[in-house]
């Protein structure tokens, strides 16, 4: 199936990048943090054979130019504008990580308006672990602390957190498992791990993760980390009233699947299901399971 690229202009006069391709119901995937239109491919060409598949590049990524206003708040309105501006009603809505935020910020300003299922994607309500909230990011490890450091580290050295953030969300794990992990400071030791991980070799790895990004680029991925990881919507869960599927990794690798059943449990008419031998890359990794576990809900009776 080939997806169609298009624009569409916002209130404040941000271009989104857009694709889509299929045809029948509207079905729009919420990319996660620091990815593009390409992300999810493989995804979007298998459900594209059922419905009209539509995903955006997030401001600052993709062919999306950075804005101040990025954040994700603003992605939710910018969602909220896309389907007005392209007539999408009863869209099934799909957010992957920070997307699931998005789609909790959406909820929280529009409620549930043109959605007529959602799913939530390997996500959590809130990221930092504290005051008892232990089903956060890391598998409830992640501190305010890490949320500190992580926020200066993206304006300091953004290669670096980038190269963590890939390392950890590649590396399948139990919550009860000791993963050795490098230095939080040490580029080549990370360099070294996500090689491990990924088995593609170590040049390659050190290319892929020396980019040179611009200032305004640096400025939308703090906003974008600040937003989303900063952000609370544990109270947003009750006030989502559609159908809803909670999909989580097993075993997982940022959440874990107490996460889901704690959204499954606290959204009215909510389901959790695992995807197999899978981490929270597993729309690439695991992309033909993902697809199936979305058709086969999107097909449910109301």
């Amino acid at each position: 199936m080939r997806f169609e690229p298009k624009k569409a202009v916002m209130s404040d006069g941000a271009v989104l990048n857009c694709v889509e391709a299929g045809e029948g119901r509207p079905l729009v995937y919420l990319n996660g943090f620091g990815e593009d239109v390409s992300s999810a491919r493989r995804l979007l060409e298998k459900l594209s054979g059922s419905y009209r598949c539509v995903t955006f590049d997030h401001r600052g990524y993709g062919g999306t130019e950075p804005t101040s206003n990025a954040g994700v708040e603003r992605s939710a309105q910018d969602l909220r504008e896309l389907l007005g501006a392209w007539g999408l009603e009863n869209v099934a809505l799909v957010g992957y990580s920070m997307g699931g935020s998005v789609a909790f910020s959406y909820a929280q300003q529009f409620g549930m308006d043109r959605i007529g299922r959602l799913v939530l994607l390997d996500t959590a309500p809130k990221l930092i672990n504290e005051d008892g909230w232990e089903l956060g990011l890391w598998q409830g490890r992640y501190s305010r602390f890490d949320f500190e450091r992580d926020l200066q580290t993206i304006v300091d050295n953004v290669s670096l957190f980038n190269l963590s953030f890939y390392a950890r969300a590649a590396q399948k794990s139990r919550p009860d498992a000791e993963v050795r992990f490098p230095d939080y400071y040490d580029f080549d030791g990370w360099i070294e791990k996500v090689a491990e991980i990924t088995k593609v070799r170590v040049p390659f790895v050190k290319k892929i993760f020396s980019l040179d990004y611009s200032a305004e680029k640096v400025a939308c991925a703090r906003n974008y980390w600040e937003t989303m990881t900063g952000g609370d919507w544990r109270d947003v869960l009750e006030t989502i009233t559609i159908p809803t599927l909670c999909l989580f990794a097993d075993p997982g690798s940022f959440y874990c699947e107490a996460t889901a059943r704690h959204m499954a449990e606290r959204i009215p008419n909510a389901r959790a299901e695992a995807i197999q031998d899978a981490c929270h890359t597993c729309p690439k990794d695991n992309w033909a399971e993902v697809a199936e576990k979305i058709e086969g809900f999107l097909s449910l009776a109301d």
